[in-house]
């Protein structure tokens, strides 16, 4: 690739990074708000957010084997992005549960294509520098940012009735920069890696136990992600507080992403995201007892430095390092269902049955706590093999 196009890669990246995450930015905090405001109870929240990671867990593994067959990773990113948008188009019009649901259901199933794919060919546009992965992937911190915030005033101010149509706009943005990424060949295989199987890559016991790892410290985010802002709003501080709030906490995982090449150069994976998971556990341990205090929650907040940005960047480099290059697509799309797909939606469906509209908050705060600490048993029992493969 040209210095030329691949600076031009650079910048689609970028801005399908921006759009990606800023339609996180406005569904994973507000969507309960805008549910709520349908006169939804917090069992059905729980189930609406429950599909919406749900359909992680099988939507990214059928797309990367597709794109992996192709060979065209990009073509998948803009054929989820096109469908999804189109599909989304029925959040117009549902309003009872059956029909959201299903609306969720299928326009998640697309949009879900993307990310696993994004994340291949930002790799292989790397190529020998994985450690720029960060700056790019902080566009989307970026994106998630301006609208979690701006989103929050503005539902704060008018309510959150127009959240199809914000959407719909982020999704058109999304789309045209899909239009704008090239196709870049895949890492070489070397000769080791040629008849290594996928099952047998990923049935490695250091794998398996990190995956379930990935797995309860999403499941542990189940009550941020689904009733954070409710949250806030029920402790007296509001909408546009509390998107201020996330994005401090987003702008702590800009800062990190940035840090995360020397750390992940310094100290292996497993030591990492054993910091990673303990420091999780403190975070919800604060955010349950936290109160009306803005000193706890925005501290709380900073930790999401670490529970989700230095988290995500050691898995995409796990990844990255444990499965040869045929199984790229499939391997991150892997991680991607299990740790956000089955992961978020068991943490969105046990956080919907536990919470009881606000009366059972301390009690699902304590346990997402738990879940952080049992992912640190799973990191430690991956053993030493991991240590020596840095980059």
């Amino acid at each position: 690739m040209s210095a030329l196009l691949a600076g031009r890669q650079r910048k689609a990246l970028a801005a399908s990074y921006f759009a990606f995450f800023a339609i996180l930015g406005l569904m994973v905090p507000y969507l309960s708000l805008y549910l709520d405001h349908l006169g939804f109870d917090s069992a059905q929240i729980g189930w609406m957010l429950a599909i919406l990671f749900a359909t992680r867990v099988v939507a990214p593994n059928l797309w990367a084997a597709l794109a992996d067959r192709l060979g065209k990773p990009v073509t998948v990113i803009r054929a989820g992005a096109v469908l999804a948008a189109c599909t989304y188009l029925g959040l117009f019009v549902a309003d009872a549960f059956l029909v959201l649901a299903v609306v969720l259901g299928i326009y998640t199933f697309f949009w879900n294509a993307i990310l696993a794919q994004l994340e291949v060919v930002t790799l292989s546009t790397l190529a020998e520098r994985p450690q720029d992965y960060g700056g790019l992937r902080s566009f989307g911190s970026v994106g998630y940012i301006v609208l979690v915030v701006g989103a929050g005033w503005w539902f704060g101010q008018h309510g959150p009735a127009d959240l199809p149509m914000i959407g719909l706009v982020l999704f058109l943005a999304l789309v045209a920069a899909s239009l704008l990424l090239t196709e870049v060949p895949a890492r070489v295989r070397n000769e080791t890696e040629v008849d290594t199987p996928f099952l047998s890559q990923l049935a490695k016991r250091p794998v398996v136990l990190f995956l379930l790892s990935a797995l309860l410290l999403q499941t542990s985010h189940g009550p941020f992600y689904t009733f954070y802002v409710l949250y806030l709003r029920g402790l007296g501080l509001g909408e546009g507080l509390a998107g201020v709030l996330v994005a401090l906490g987003v702008l702590a995982e800009i800062g990190i992403f940035l840090l995360a090449p020397r750390l992940l150069g310094r100290y292996p994976v497993r030591a990492l995201m054993v910091f990673c998971c303990l420091m999780s556990a403190v975070r919800w341990w604060l955010t349950g007892i936290a109160g009306t205090s803005l000193a706890g929650h925005a501290l709380a907040q900073l930790l999401h430095a670490f529970s989700f940005g230095l988290a995500h960047a050691c898995g995409i480099q796990f990844v990255h390092r444990n499965f040869s290059a045929g199984h790229q697509g499939k391997a991150q799309a892997f991680y991607a269902s299990t740790s956000f797909g089955l992961g978020g939606a068991l943490g969105a469906y046990i956080s919907g049955q536990l919470w009881h509209n606000g009366a059972g908050a301390s009690l699902t705060w304590s346990l997402a706590a738990g879940a952080a600490v049992l992912a640190v048993a799973g990191v430690a029992l991956m053993g030493r093999e991991q240590d020596g493969r840095r980059r």
